[in-house]
């Protein structure tokens, strides 16, 4: 798989939505610290910053790679175990040099900053690896106005006289000072930022299924490496593994992508071997693993007959005892392997098909016929808008009918079937008839997924889906 570079904005806009809507919470510890006061040494020990806030980010815009988020509601409380002082100091008095040991301790300071009085911001950029894709921290900045700390409950202090308002004077000073005191620790904070968006990393090693309109058919589709490729984009490779639950023997079939390079595309692609459809509809279609009912509505063929009491009495006179309107239901099947070969777009389909016909009698259906229908057809493939659409060119169709025995005993049906004529109508009604079918949504991740548009081919006949978002 190929997504483009633009694919990362996705990414991004991903990344925000898991940073947002949980609360960005953190505890940072800080190194000892050691300032200058009157000549005394003071040292500041067991520093710790308490931050919770919300994330907000800015509207992104154009290929912008990076995203800025920005703390609403910050909430801060600052922890300081100790502030102490231990130092001897000189004096000179009268030519007697005197020293005295100066000690002074002030214990578990805590200060909560005031409300919008801090800021908090970041920016990342998506990273994609292996089978991960995280987020780069580039920058962090955290600052508080002047005075934006206050003191909780009451210091206790101890030692000389007078220095623990020296040494309470110095927490105000680093308090105050936001530039200071974060400057240096720029590189430590980014650090633990980058630790905590590890929790909000894609994995796209997991499996993840395809929601299919037939329940019997699981596919499973597994990334087993992401790479960014530059300019180009990214490129993904894994596996689709698809499983029928309704095919008795235990049958492996491996399909690998031809050697060459993959297909370059501006677009998001995805590229698949070039037997996977004859080889998954092989599969699909196996004898007695599948059953369609069809209506007879549907089929214009049989409508037209339906419309018509001259042509029901000359080649199905049972149908004129039943309402023009009448719907009746055909269950389609096949007890031996249908054969589909050819490669890309083009194929030739030849199967033993069988039909089970019931009529509306009394407000419910009761058997009425069973037909055997060997049909063959070339199809033609075309995908457009997210559905893939089969046209039947040259369409042979036999047809032997025969009543149900129970329909017989009950009814005792005129036996008068012309199946050529109305086979015929069925021919001519599917020649250039086409069968649509919505695709499933490609999930490349959680909360990403990508929808087929169009379907090509290489020159090796590989096929290539466009993906849009």
């Amino acid at each position: 798989m190929k997504l483009p570079r633009q694919f990362q904005q996705s990414l991004i806009e991903e990344k925000w939505k898991t940073l947002t809507t949980r609360e960005f919470s953190a505890n940072w510890q800080f190194p000892d610290q050691r300032v200058v006061s009157q000549a005394i040494p003071v040292d500041i020990k067991g520093i710790a910053i308490d931050i919770k806030t919300h994330l907000e980010k800015p509207s992104l815009s154009g290929s912008q790679s990076a995203l800025e988020l920005s703390s609403k509601g910050l909430a801060a409380q600052l922890k300081i175990a100790e502030v102490v002082v231990d130092h001897v100091v000189e004096r000179n008095v009268g030519g007697i040099i005197g020293r005295f040991r100066v000690q002074a301790q002030c214990k578990d300071i805590v200060l909560n900053m005031k409300s919008g009085e801090g800021q908090f911001a970041m920016k990342v950029t998506p990273n994609v690896g292996g089978t991960q894709a995280g987020a780069n921290v580039d920058t962090v900045s955290l600052s508080w106005n002047p005075g934006a700390w206050v003191v909780a409950g009451n210091v206790q202090c101890s030692g000389a006289e007078g220095f623990s308002d020296i040494l309470m004077n110095e927490v105000t000073k680093i308090t105050n000072d936001s530039a200071s005191f974060v400057e240096p620790q720029k590189e430590l904070i980014k650090s633990y930022v980058q630790k905590y968006l590890e929790g909000a990393t894609f994995d796209f090693s997991g499996s993840r299924k395809l929601v299919l309109a037939r329940p019997d058919i699981e596919v499973s589709m597994r990334v087993h490496d992401f790479k960014d490729i530059g300019t180009e984009g990214l490129l993904a490779k894994g596996t689709l593994e698809v499983i029928f639950t309704r095919v008795a023997e235990d049958s492996h079939k491996v399909l690998k992508l031809d050697k060459e390079a993959a297909a370059t595309a501006s677009s998001a692609s995805l590229r698949l071997p070039k037997d996977f459809i004859n080889v998954v509809l092989g599969e699909a279609y196996k004898g007695n693993t599948w059953m369609h009912q069809i209506s007879s509505n549907r089929l214009p063929g049989f409508s037209t007959i339906m419309g018509s009491r001259f042509v029901q009495f000359f080649i199905w006179p049972e149908l004129m005892n039943y309402s023009k309107s009448a719907k009746f239901l055909f269950d389609l099947y096949s007890d031996k392997d249908v054969q589909i070969t050819g490669t890309g777009l083009q194929y030739s389909v030849k199967a033993s098909m069988y039909a089970r016909m019931q009529a509306p009698k009394s407000g419910v259906y009761i058997p009425f016929m069973n037909f055997s229908l060997p049909f063959t057809s070339k199809v033609t493939l075309k995908l457009d808008g997210g559905k893939v659409q089969a046209k039947f060119v040259n369409p042979t169709l036999g047809m032997t009918g025969m009543y149900d025995s129970t329909y017989v005993s009950r009814y005792s049906p005129s036996r008068r079937f012309k199946s050529s004529t109305i086979r015929d109508r069925i021919i001519d009604s599917l020649w250039g008839q086409t069968v649509s079918m919505t695709l499933p949504e490609i999930p490349v991740a959680e909360g990403l997924s990508l929808q087929v548009q169009k379907m090509l081919t290489t020159d090796s006949s590989d096929l290539v889906l466009q993906l849009t978002p």
